[in-house]
């Protein structure tokens, strides 16, 4: 069952300023991650990654997770270095009708060097902060005895 992108998650997937990193699986089993800027969230809660390129790793990997069942993940960094993790699995993609030729619409008017080849539809399954602040937080609390020894000497 998936989760719900919040407000303030929407409003850093949106951002330009977020770095947004794509990680998904070969067929061969092996960990792709690359740089997508083309990821947002869409109004349903559903996370929309649009791509450029026909024959690139990471399209081939995204029809595999949908034929195959696998998950990807999704990293976002914001300006203030804020971190996301996101575990999502691709549930559908346009590769022609109305809803792909909306975006490809707006993707050219962006860049009219820009050919769209899908868009996928991409449910989350997780998400959580991983900013380091946060997780030193959330582990202090969850194993408070785990501390070097050191920390204790005078």
């Amino acid at each position: 069952m998936g989760v719900k992108i919040n407000a303030e998650l929407q409003k850093i997937l949106s951002d330009e300023g977020t770095i947004k990193l794509l990680s998904t699986l070969t067929p061969e089993g092996e960990v792709h991650a690359t740089v997508k800027q083309s990821i947002f969230a869409d109004a349903d809660g559903n996370i929309v990654y649009l791509e450029f390129f026909e024959k690139s790793q990471t399209n081939i990997n995204m029809v595999n997770s949908i034929w195959f069942d696998k998950n990807i993940s999704i990293t976002a960094v914001t300006a203030d270095k804020k971190s996301w993790f996101i575990k999502g699995k691709p549930i559908r993609t346009r590769v022609f009708g109305k809803e792909y030729e909306a975006f490809y619409r707006k993707a050219e008017e962006r860049n009219p060097d820009n050919d769209l080849v899908a868009v996928y539809y991409i449910q989350p399954l997780e998400i959580y902060e991983q900013t380091y602040q946060v997780q030193q937080a959330q582990h202090k609390e969850k194993f408070p005895l785990y501390v070097h020894l050191d920390k204790y000497a005078e």
